[in-house]
C-alpha cells in the first residue's frame, strides 16, 4: 500500500494552502536525474521543527516554481510526481525580506510507467479551525447525484426540521452561497437548495464564530456552500448528469464552460433540474371544549412537480499583477406545481355537522431570480495589504396562486355541508441594492488589520388577493378582509474593524462592527404603518493559545442578531385546510444573542468544545388553538429568551492508509420561556445528534463512502421534534486519469429519514408525522476537461440581505 501512501499525500499537497504575512519568498527548478525539467510537479513548503505544512504549489510546463509571503523561519521542500520518488531538499533558512533562489532540485525515475501508478488519495472529509469546520465535498460519491439540500443533511452539527436549518440545535442560521448571503429561508429557502447540484459545490465552511467582516446576522452561525472555483488555462470545463429514482424519477444536469488568458477569465455555467417530491403526512389533533373531546384526524398527500435553471456568466480581467476588476451574472428561474389530496376525519363529540371532510389544493408557483454583481481589488504591497470593492442588485419576482377546496361528508359520504371553495394570488417583488469597502493591512508578520463599510438598500412588496366561492353564482368574489398590499423598506449601514495580534504562541482577534438600520412596512387592507430605526454593536472575541503541535485551545466571544424574514412580516394567510392555516406577524422585532465557546483541539483530529449561548427576545414559531372553531394557526412572534448550553464532539482519523473516518457527537441542554395568549410556558430538554463518515479506497480506483446521522428529540419552543437518522451510501470510480467518473449510491437505505413533531402545551394535543421520498438510488456520471487549475473572485456585497428573501 505504499502508492497509497504516496498518492494520499499528492492530493492533500495540492489542494492545501496556508496564509503567511511577511514578505520572503524563494524559486527554484524540479528537473530529473539527467537535468531534464518535471513539469507540474507537486511541492509542498514544510516547517523543518514539525513538517508541518505551509504552502503547496505545482511546478510549470518548464518545471520553476516559486512560493511568496513567507515568515521568518526554517523550511524544507517535498515533491511528488508521477513516475517519480518522493524527495525532500535539504533545508534552508528565509528572513524577512529575503527572494531566495534554491539549486534544482533532482528527483529520480519510481521504476513505474505512468500506467502503473494509480493516483487515488483520501482527502480529509472534514477539518477544523478557529473554531470552524470545513466539509470537503469535491469529489466525494455522496455528492454525485444529490442536491445541495441532500448535501446539508449530512454536515455535522446541521438539522433540517420542517422548514427550519438548525445548527447544534440552535436556530437563526445563515446560508450563503459563494460569501453571498441568500436571502430565500423557510420552504422557499429549502427549494434554492433543492436545485442546485452537489456537483457544482467544493466544499461547505460551517462558521459557529463568523468575524467582524461578516454581517452580524446569524445567532447560531453561518453555512457558507463553496462552489468551484478552480478554472484550467485555455478552455475549460465539466459536464454531468445524473438520475436519481425513488417513487419518482428526478433529474439533475449540468455545463459549465470557462477560457482563461494570462489577464482575462471567463466563465459561465448552466444547471438544470427536475424534481418530483413526494410526501405523506398526518396531523392528528385533540381538541377539549367544555369537557367534550373532538379527535381530527388529517392525512395528505402532496406531489409537488418542478423545474428549474441556474445559471451564471462573468470575467475577471487582471491588467496587473495589482489589480483585479470583475463582474457576474447569475440568477434562477423556476416553476413548480403542488397537487395536495387530504381528508379529515372527526371522531368524539362532533357539533361541526359533518363526519369527514376531503380538502383538495392545487398550488402553481413561478419565479425568476437575478442578481448582478460588480468588483475590484488593488493590492498595494505583497504582503497582503488590498482594498476591495464589491457591489449587488438584486431582483426577486415571483407568482404564487393556490386553489383551496373542502367538501363535507356524513358517515355514508354523502355531501351535508356547502363546500368551502376559495383562492389566492400572491405577487411579489424585491429589490437589494448593496454595496461594501474592505480594507485590509499586515502591519508585520504578527500584527494585521481589516475594516470596511457597507451600504444597503431593501424594496419589497407584495399584493394578495383572496376570493372566496359563492355557491349560489357560481362565481369567486373578493374578500377584502384578507386581500391586503404589504409593502416594506429597508436601509442599513454598517461599519467594521478587525484587529490580529500574535504573541508567539498566543494570537488574538478583536473585531467590532455597528450597524445602523431604519425600516418602515404598511398595509394597505388595515390602519397598520410601522417605522424603526435601531443602531447596534456586535464585539467579537477570539483568543487563541498553541501550546505545542499537538494542542491548540481557544476562546470565542460574540454578540449577533437575527433580524425577520421579509416574508415573516406579511400578515397573510397560508391555509392548509378548513381548519388549519399559517400567517406572519408585522410586528417581529429583531432578537439578539450572547455567545461564548471553549474549544480544545489536538492535533487536529481530536477536538472538544464547550459553548453557552442566549437570545433575547427570541423569534419563535409555535401553534395556538381555538376550541371552539377547532382552528389550529402556525405564527411566529418573540418569545422572553432561549437558552443553550452545549458540549461538541469531534474526531477524524486515519484507520488505515485506505480507511479514514471522521465523527461528530452534539449534546445541548435546551430552554425557552414565553408565552401563547397571554399563557406562560417553559419548555427545557436535553437535545443530542451524531454523525458519522467513514471513506475507503478499494482496489480499482473505486471509492467507497458511509454517512449516518442519528437527531435525538429536541423542543422548539412549545414543539417537540422527534429523534429521526439516516445511512447512505455511495461508490465512485474514476477513468481516462481522473477526468471522467461514474457514481453510484443509495441514499437513506432504511427510508428511515421522516419527520415526526407534537405538543401537548396548554390546550394543544398534537402529532404530525411526514414521510418524503428519500430513499433513492443515484447514478451520476461527471466529466472534466481543461489542464491546469486557477481561482477566479467572488466578491459580493449583499450577504445579508439576501438571506432574508424568499421565492
Amino acid at each position: 500500500m505504499h502508492w497509497i501512501k504516496k498518492c494520499q499525500g499528492f492530493l492533500f499537497l495540492l489542494l492545501s494552502t496556508t496564509a503567511c504575512y511577511s514578505q520572503g519568498s524563494l524559486k527554484g527548478k524540479i528537473c530529473d536525474s539527467i537535468q531534464v525539467p518535471v513539469p507540474f510537479a507537486t511541492l509542498a513548503l514544510l516547517k523543518q521543527s514539525d513538517s508541518s505544512l505551509v504552502k503547496g504549489t505545482l511546478s510549470d510546463e518548464n518545471g520553476l516554481y516559486s512560493f511568496t509571503d513567507l515568515a521568518v523561519g526554517i523550511y524544507r521542500i517535498k515533491v511528488v510526481a508521477l513516475g517519480f520518488r518522493e524527495q525532500l531538499s535539504d533545508t534552508f533558512r528565509i528572513d524577512s525580506t529575503m527572494h531566495l533562489s534554491l539549486a534544482p532540485i533532482r528527483i529520480s525515475s519510481s521504476g513505474h510507467s505512468l500506467n502503473e501508478v494509480s493516483v487515488s488519495a483520501i482527502r480529509q472529509t472534514i477539518e477544523f479551525k478557529n473554531g470552524n469546520i470545513t466539509v470537503n465535498v469535491e469529489n466525494s460519491p455522496l455528492a454525485k447525484g444529490n442536491t445541495v439540500y441532500d448535501l446539508l443533511y449530512k454536515m455535522p452539527g446541521v438539522s433540517i426540521d420542517a422548514n427550519t436549518i438548525t445548527l447544534q440545535g440552535k436556530s437563526g442560521v445563515i446560508i450563503l452561497i459563494d460569501g453571498r448571503t441568500q436571502q430565500v429561508s423557510g420552504s422557499q429557502l429549502l427549494t434554492l437548495l433543492k436545485s442546485m447540484n452537489a456537483e457544482s459545490v467544493e466544499k461547505i465552511e460551517i462558521l459557529k464564530n463568523p468575524p467582524a467582516r461578516y454581517d452580524a446576522s446569524g445567532t447560531s452561525g453561518m453555512i457558507d456552500i463553496k462552489t468551484k472555483k478552480v478554472h484550467l488555462l485555455g478552455i475549460s470545463g465539466s459536464v454531468y448528469s445524473s438520475l436519481s429514482e425513488g417513487t419518482f424519477g428526478n433529474v439533475l444536469s449540468g455545463l459549465s464552460l470557462n477560457y482563461k488568458t494570462k489577464k482575462i477569465t471567463l466563465f459561465s455555467g448552466l444547471d438544470y433540474t427536475y424534481n418530483d417530491t413526494w410526501v405523506f403526512e398526518t396531523l392528528n389533533r385533540k381538541v377539549t371544549n367544555g369537557g367534550n373531546q373532538t379527535a381530527l384526524n388529517e392525512s395528505n398527500t402532496h406531489l409537488q412537480t418542478g423545474a428549474w435553471y441556474n445559471y451564471k456568466a462573468g470575467a475577471d480581467w487582471n491588467p496587473d499583477k495589482k489589480n483585479t476588476l470583475g463582474f457576474k451574472i447569475e440568477g434562477e428561474s423556476g416553476s413548480s406545481l403542488a397537487n395536495g389530496n387530504g381528508t379529515n376525519t372527526i371522531s368524539g363529540f362532533n357539533d361541526l355537522g359533518f363526519d369527514h371532510l376531503q380538502a383538495l389544493q392545487q398550488v402553481p408557483d413561478s419565479w425568476g431570480l437575478l442578481n448582478n454583481n460588480i468588483h475590484a481589488e488593488h493590492l498595494f504591497d505583497t504582503s497582503g495589504t488590498a482594498l476591495n470593492f464589491s457591489a449587488d442588485y438584486t431582483i426577486l419576482s415571483e407568482k404564487t396562486s393556490s386553489y383551496n377546496a373542502s367538501r363535507f361528508y356524513d358517515a355514508a359520504d354523502q355531501e351535508v355541508l356547502p363546500a368551502n371553495v376559495f383562492q389566492t394570488s400572491n405577487n411579489s417583488l424585491t429589490r437589494i441594492l448593496a454595496s461594501k469597502l474592505d480594507f485590509s493591512k499586515h502591519v508585520n508578520p504578527t500584527t494585521s488589520f481589516e475594516s470596511g463599510l457597507k451600504l444597503s438598500s431593501v424594496d419589497a412588496g407584495n399584493q394578495f388577493l383572496f376570493e372566496k366561492f359563492d355557491n349560489t353564482t357560481s362565481l369567486f368574489y373578493t374578500d377584502t378582509s384578507q386581500t391586503h398590499q404589504f409593502s416594506y423598506t429597508e436601509s442599513t449601514v454598517a461599519a467594521y474593524f478587525n484587529y490580529l495580534k500574535s504573541f508567539g504562541k498566543l494570537n488574538g482577534q478583536f473585531g467590532l462592527r455597528a450597524e445602523n438600520t431604519q425600516m418602515q412596512a404598511r398595509s394597505s387592507g388595515s390602519t397598520f404603518r410601522l417605522n424603526r430605526n435601531y443602531l447596534n454593536l456586535f464585539p467579537n472575541i477570539s483568543i487563541q493559545y498553541d501550546k505545542s503541535n499537538n494542542h491548540n485551545f481557544q476562546l470565542n466571544l460574540n454578540r449577533r442578531i437575527d433580524r425577520p424574514e421579509y416574508a415573516s412580516l406579511s400578515p397573510f394567510r397560508d391555509y392548509h385546510d378548513q381548519y388549519s392555516y399559517g400567517q406572519g406577524n408585522p410586528f417581529l422585532l429583531p432578537h439578539y444573542s450572547n455567545s461564548i465557546e471553549f474549544t480544545h483541539s489536538y492535533k487536529k483530529m481530536l477536538v472538544n468544545s464547550l459553548s453557552y449561548t442566549r437570545i433575547e427576545n427570541v423569534m419563535l414559531g409555535y401553534t395556538e388553538q381555538n376550541d371552539t372553531s377547532k382552528v389550529l394557526v402556525e405564527n411566529i412572534k418573540n418569545m422572553d429568551y432561549s437558552e443553550s448550553y452545549t458540549y461538541s464532539f469531534f474526531l477524524q482519523l486515519d484507520i488505515t492508509q485506505w480507511w479514514a473516518m471522521s465523527a461528530n457527537v452534539v449534546a445541548s441542554y435546551l430552554t425557552y420561556k414565553g408565552d401563547i395568549r397571554g399563557k406562560p410556558f417553559f419548555t427545557d430538554g436535553l437535545y443530542y445528534n451524531g454523525y458519522m463518515t467513514h471513506t475507503l479506497l478499494l482496489p480499482e480506483k473505486i471509492k467507497l463512502e458511509l454517512n449516518s446521522f442519528y437527531r435525538g428529540p429536541k423542543y422548539n419552543g412549545i414543539v417537540l421534534v422527534k429523534e429521526r437518522w439516516m445511512f447512505s451510501l455511495a461508490l465512485k470510480r474514476t477513468f481516462f486519469q481522473g477526468k471522467f467518473d461514474c457514481s453510484v449510491g443509495i441514499t437513506d437505505i432504511f427510508n428511515s429519514g421522516a419527520f415526526h413533531t407534537q405538543t401537548t402545551v396548554g390546550n394543544q394535543d398534537w402529532r404530525y408525522y411526514a414521510t418524503i421520498d428519500s430513499r433513492r438510488f443515484v447514478l451520476s456520471v461527471h466529466y472534466n476537461f481543461g489542464k491546469l487549475k486557477l481561482s477566479i473572485s467572488d466578491k459580493s456585497s449583499n450577504e445579508e440581505e439576501k438571506g432574508r428573501l424568499k421565492h
